[in-house]
């Protein structure tokens, strides 16, 4: 068994089993492309294509040694809640926890794989609608972040699912700045933020996704989804906790983090 098969077979028992890992599970992938090949065996171990996939950034230190600004993680798990309705969201208990305020978009038609940067209004024409949305970033190992992009990208990109809300009319031709969020955790207000922290908004995230999926013989199709990246920065949750993320006019997202359990 290859490094990259054991990595992903650990990190799908713990995630299947709700269990947290005490360290990385094997010698963490030192380049993208090895933590990629993680991901692509850990995608291997489910019965079905992923339903979307979450977009994230790199900090600039360690984009310039590894050559991304962004990396991407597969969605396995998507849930809706239209009109504000309260979502539970599992966490794993002793891993990574954390919310974070997105737009997401609903690819409306097949995006064809291409390595070079996509035209913009052409990639814009398969966006069926755009919508709020809340990345639940998790993973069984609590020290994810702090071992940075190839053991995120490793596990997931770090996801545990995504939070579908309200469609936000004409989602694309909004300025970035007036796409806005405040995230409340336990009814405090913590953060703030717009479409602007994304750098190039929603469509540049989409765009690096597009030419990442095509280096590994993939292409987003009709139906995917795509959370584009963090408005308002990550915020640390646990089981027993409560966010609400709100969009102002375009609707707002209340999520109860909840432990989960064997098999969730």
């Amino acid at each position: 068994m290859d490094d990259a098969q054991a990595i992903a077979d650990r990190f799908l028992l713990a995630r299947r089993n709700s269990r947290y890992l005490k360290a990385f599970p094997g010698a963490q992938p030192a380049t993208l492309a090895d933590a990629y090949r993680v991901q692509e065996r850990m995608l291997a171990g489910y019965p079905v294509e992923p339903v979307g996939w979450k977009v994230g950034s790199i900090a600039p230190r360690m984009a310039a040694i590894l050559g991304a600004d962004r990396l991407v993680g597969p969605i396995v798990n998507l849930a809706h809640a239209p009109a504000g309705v309260m979502v539970e969201a599992p966490l794993i208990s002793g891993g990574f926890g954390a919310v974070e305020a997105e737009i997401a978009l609903l690819i409306g038609s097949d995006i064809p794989a291409q390595r070079e940067p996509p035209v913009m209004a052409e990639l814009a024409a398969h966006v069926a609608s755009t919508h709020i949305a809340a990345e639940i970033a998790g993973s069984p190992l609590a020290t994810i972040v702090d071992l940075g992009p190839t053991a995120v990208i490793s596990d997931h990109g770090n996801n545990l699912a995504v939070v579908i809300g309200d469609t936000i009319p004409n989602g694309l031709a909004q300025s970035l700045d007036s796409l806005t969020c405040t995230v409340s955790i336990d009814q405090a207000a913590i953060a703030s933020g717009s479409a602007g922290q994304v750098p190039g908004g929603p469509l540049a995230a989409l765009s690096f996704l597009v030419q990442q999926l095509a280096t590994r013989g993939r292409s987003l199709k009709r139906g995917d989804w795509v959370s584009t990246g963090a408005m308002t920065g990550v915020h640390s949750v646990a089981p027993g906790m409560q966010a609400e993320l709100d969009f102002g006019a375009h609707g707002r997202i209340p999520i109860r983090f909840v432990q989960a359990t064997t098999g969730h």
